[in-house]
């Protein structure tokens, strides 16, 4: 899942500015927000980006992007015991 997220967000950055993606990322609406705090999509995909130790400026580097972001989902991996 963390994969995935990364990698859409890779593809959206990579995009012109004025692309809906980013304009809608950018996005802040007016108002409050119901009570407890909710998580948003992008504050998601920075504590992913911090696990996996890339960076804003990492996206335009597509192979970086690309190595730093793929790795195993351990629940696919066979029990070594």
């Amino acid at each position: 899942m963390q994969e995935s997220r990364l990698r859409w967000y890779g593809h959206v950055r990579r995009r012109p500015p004025d692309y809906v993606c980013n304009l809608a990322l950018q996005l802040s609406l007016p108002g409050h927000r119901s009570r407890g705090r909710q998580t948003r999509w992008k504050d998601v995909v920075m504590k992913d980006m911090s696990e996996c130790q890339v960076s804003e400026e990492d996206v335009m580097d597509r192979a970086k992007w690309k190595r730093r972001i793929g790795k195993a989902d351990p629940t696919t991996l066979w029990d070594a015991s």
